[in-house]
């Protein structure tokens, strides 16, 4: 999912449960695939009337040991679109396929993008892959997972590429273990609730004009997350979010404010 080129939007995991703390440990050669499907609707209000924007964005990844807390990520299948005023968006994505993103996480559960793949020109302009990992896992709470128990964590990411180019996201996300659950393979499981609060601030040149947009956008984020102890993976994890705030439109000495929203839900099984 991602908000800012829109506009222009469990890799094998076992977890380890001590008596105490839940974290992460990864099986050598082990592999898992998940199903992710992201629909946004982006609302700007410039004063010529509204501009709505739909987005899709339908993937099927793989993720692999590759070395001790490092896993191995990439698309199997990828399929975008973008409907907006000016038509509609379907890039081929082939070129985009099986290139390894390399991501970095701590026990519990905090991950880094260490690297991510160089993605087709045309699918750059109109959304950042690059992010696809960003809000992807679910943090561990320090004591046992069992019903009742609440934890909270922080997760950053800044970028700058220039004074005109920058972007910052903070996600303050709170957990609470709702309930144990059996699903249909008669694994015992535990179905965990999580909101956010999510800050945006980004600045971005405008293409082919002398012009820098600046975006700023607040909201919350609502979902559930059902992970299965004894198989130590994340079965499934359902979401939707609502962000309001605005692009200004700066340069040549002159400016403009354009009220905007962002609304989106996310699913995301494992296969």
């Amino acid at each position: 999912m991602n908000v800012l080129k829109a506009l222009a939007l469990f890799p094998a995991l076992t977890l380890q449960l001590g008596a105490q703390q839940a974290s992460y440990r990864f099986s050598p050669n082990d592999t898992v695939r998940y199903h992710e499907v992201t629909e946004g609707r982006i609302e700007l209000r410039p004063p010529g009337g509204a501009v709505i924007l739909n987005t899709r964005h339908d993937a099927k990844i793989a993720l692999a040991t590759e070395r001790g807390d490092t896993v191995t990520a990439w698309y199997e299948e990828l399929t975008l679109s973008t409907t907006s005023p000016q038509g509609e968006w379907h890039p081929l994505t082939s070129a985009a396929l099986h290139l390894p993103f390399r991501l970095v996480f701590t026990r519990a559960g905090q991950v880094t993008t260490v690297s991510a793949p160089s993605f087709p020109s045309e699918i750059v302009a109109h959304t950042d892959l690059d992010r696809q990992f960003e809000d992807f896992f679910i943090s561990l709470p320090k004591s046992a997972l069992r019903p009742d128990v609440t934890w909270t964590d922080t997760a950053e990411n800044t970028r700058s590429g220039s004074p005109q180019d920058t972007f910052h996201i903070r996600h303050i996300r709170h957990y609470r273990a709702l309930r144990d659950t059996v699903l249909a393979d008669n694994l015992n499981a535990i179905v965990i609730a999580i909101e956010q609060e999510i800050t945006l601030r980004s600045s971005n040149p405008m293409k082919n004009a002398p012009v820098t947009i600046f975006t700023r956008l607040e909201g919350r984020e609502q979902g559930t997350a059902v992970f299965t102890p004894t198989a130590a993976r994340l079965s499934t994890r359902v979401r939707r979010g609502h962000l309001n705030g605005e692009q200004v439109l700066r340069g040549e000495g002159r400016e403009m404010t354009v009220p905007m929203s962002f609304e989106y839900s996310s699913s995301l099984v494992r296969r």
